[in-house]
């Protein structure tokens, strides 16, 4: 006869232990999703008395969200060190959108989100580089920045033109043509010669370079143009001396560089 006995004292710890507690944002201590994320930050959830959270699953209402997200609710798992592990899912009023996160070590490590089904904001971590990435509601791609400790060292997005990309590291900024790997500009910041401070590439639609504008520390400017013929701007008190070489570097002409000014009525 014990050994019914034993079996119904495991099966009731089974459920005590891996029973759903129902409890509100409200009801814990500045709860929010993804806590600083980018930062990798850990969630540290607890009561509103900082008593930390038991093990077992857990469903919160996120009652302090605001109108937008009124009746959503998150689950997750809360390990035996008191930190959630895990995916943590969404249920959410409006079924079109869907959310899913995952947990490591009490650290939320990626966020996907969808639109009917299809991926429209992906965020994660690959190592200690975090990665958000856009897409159009059609599935292509849209945007994505990476950043290292918060701070953001490389970006791509559309602009008005095309494609920009930013890449700190390398010190560059490059715009393409439309959406095509086609160059239409490209700056550099970093990584130049004694005395340069600048330098920018300029491209035509088939690749081929426009000129080039390399900036100085001094004032200077000096482009240099398909050929390797190239003009040399200096300033002065008296004004901007513009001097034009031939691509084998003779002096073919210096002038006065004439600005056009507004008359005063």
């Amino acid at each position: 006869m014990k050994y019914p006995l034993i079996i119904a004292s495991l099966m009731l710890l089974t459920i005590l232990t891996h029973g759903q507690t129902n409890i509100k944002q409200s009801e814990l201590q500045g709860f929010s999703i993804g806590k600083r994320m980018e930062k990798h930050e850990p969630q540290n959830v607890r009561y509103k008395d900082g008593k930390p959270l038991s093990a077992g699953s857990y469903v919160v209402l996120m009652d302090q969200e605001g109108r937008n997200a009124q009746g959503m609710k998150v689950s997750f798992q809360v390990n035996n060190t008191g930190k959630i592990d895990g995916e943590m899912n969404f249920d959410l009023p409006d079924k079109t959108f869907e959310i899913r996160g995952l947990y490591k070590n009490d650290t939320l490590v990626r966020v996907d989100k969808k639109i009917n089904g299809m991926l429209v904001e992906s965020n994660y971590f690959d190592g200690d580089v975090f990665y958000e990435k856009e897409f159009e509601d059609n599935g292509d791609f849209k945007s994505e920045s990476r950043s290292r400790n918060g701070k953001t060292f490389y970006s791509k997005r559309m602009n008005l033109s095309g494609w920009d990309i930013q890449d700190e590291i390398k010190g560059t900024r490059t715009f393409y043509y439309g959406k095509t790997d086609r160059i239409q500009s490209r700056s550099y910041g970093k990584n130049l010669g004694k005395g340069i401070t600048a330098m920018e590439e300029k491209f035509d639609e088939k690749g081929m370079l426009i000129n080039k504008e390399i900036n100085y520390a001094d004032g200077r400017k000096k482009t240099i143009n398909r050929d390797g013929s190239y003009e040399l701007l200096t300033p002065s008190n008296s004004g901007d001396k513009i001097s034009e070489y031939s691509s084998k570097g003779k002096l073919l002409k210096t002038y006065n560089a004439v600005y056009p000014t507004m008359s005063v009525q």
